[in-house]
């Protein structure tokens, strides 16, 4: 029953959708933790819950998400503890003994704000994707003490759960992957909206027997000759039964033809009964009648003269107005010329966590990501533009343009 829940094609759509969910998710992740994140290689498995098992992530922390409009349900990922004591340590800003460190609040809160940040991203690109507005609820995260505990909570005997495992590699300090759990009812959601639906191979078989009855029925007014090999024919095979088909209906084209043409010389044929020297005086008539239209064409040649007076003017009368465009246009120049922009100069960055800033005290040293004597940034409405040295002027800071990276 498992293995028929979803059919190889439907499993690479599961697949594809969470690829791409999360692949957005990775790009809001790498911006949070300041380094390169990749998310890839989805595996999709249907599991039950007796043969369901991790016990190569133990211990694994859960984070359960919740979805509260667009798609209902609850998606759950499971994450190495491993995996979280890392993630914790980059958005700290310093190492953690495996010893000291402990799922406290802190350790908790930290984790669920990344979950957040991630599957938020990854919510919008499957909103994007199925065309529905979806929306989650915060992220509720939790450790799991021993696999039969989370199976008895979250997995029940008569569902399938669909298990799609990731891989997870976080630049120069993770390389990893995780879970992520959905009920069957979500995932077919999914597909329901890519237009995926399990009565759709049924009713594709439905019509075929219908359409062959109606070709039989035609076959059969048709040509009268093949009912003695219609008895033989309930033997053949589908394709044999088509070639036949396909045989009759260019016979009746053929037979339909010939019979079109000789339809109107049908009224002239009592005339020929009657009197046989007028018919063939007459026919000669109709021909020239037909030969009469072809002066009109000749009418049509007309309408060529004035296309050749149009174009003067036309050409004539937009000179002007580029002249009158040409000075506007110098003119609003002018205008933007004198609109004035900030620039700001960019010396360094850094970025410390929460308890760093509220320790910041009188005296308090920062420390910025760049060294001394290094080029600084130039900025011109928020926007980097060049990059230079820092000199002074009298008694003020200036800066010389060193290397210009973008035109405004």
């Amino acid at each position: 029953m498992i293995e028929n829940v979803f059919n190889s094609l439907e499993m690479d759509a599961i697949g594809e959708i969470l690829n791409i969910s999360l692949g957005a998710s990775a790009t809001a992740v790498s911006t949070m933790l300041d380094r390169r994140v990749d998310i890839t290689v989805p595996n999709v498995m249907i599991s039950s819950k007796e043969n369901f098992e991790f016990t190569y992530m133990e211990p694994a922390v859960a984070v359960e998400i919740t979805y509260v409009s667009g798609l209902s349900g609850s998606n759950i990922m499971l994450l190495k503890r491993h995996d979280v004591k890392v993630i914790v340590e980059i958005l700290m800003g310093m190492e953690i003994p495996d010893e000291e460190f402990e799922l406290n609040e802190i350790n908790l809160s930290a984790i669920c704000e990344v979950m957040n940040q991630m599957m938020g991203a990854s919510s919008t690109a499957l909103a994007e994707m199925l065309g529905e507005p979806i929306n989650i609820s915060t992220p509720h995260s939790f450790e799991i003490k021993t696999v039969a505990e989370f199976s008895e909570k979250y997995l029940k005997d008569d569902l399938p759960m669909v298990v799609v495992r990731f891989s997870l590699k976080v630049e120069d300090s993770l390389e990893s992957e995780f879970l992520n759990i959905m009920t069957t009812d979500l995932a077919r959601k999914m597909l329901t909206c890519l237009g995926f639906s399990q009565p759709e191979p049924t009713k594709a078989e439905e019509p075929t027997p219908q359409v062959e009855a109606q070709q039989m029925s035609y076959q059969s007014f048709d040509q009268p000759e093949e009912p003695s090999d219609a008895a033989p024919g309930r033997m053949m095979s589908q394709e044999e039964i088509e070639k036949l088909l396909a045989q009759s209906f260019q016979s009746n084209v053929s037979n339909d033809a010939p019979p079109a043409p000789p339809a109107p010389p049908a009224p002239p044929s009592p005339q020929i009964m009657q009197n046989n020297t007028v018919p063939p005086r007459v026919e000669p008539t109709p021909v020239k009648a037909v030969a009469e239209p072809t002066p009109a064409p000749q009418i049509n040649k007309l309408p060529e003269q004035p296309r050749i007076i149009n174009v003067k003017p036309h050409t004539e009368g937009h000179n002007p107005a580029k002249e009158t465009l040409g000075q506007e246009r110098s003119e609003n120049l002018d205008l933007i010329m004198g609109v004035p922009l900030e620039i700001s100069v960019e010396i360094g960055r850094t970025k410390k966590n929460v308890r760093e800033i509220l320790e910041f005290n009188k005296g308090s040293l920062i420390v910025l990501d760049k060294l001394a004597g290094e080029q600084v940034d130039i900025y011109v409405n928020g926007q980097c533009i060049a990059k230079g040295d820092v000199v002074v002027v009298e008694d003020n800071f200036g800066v010389r343009v060193t290397e210009v990276l973008k035109k405004l």
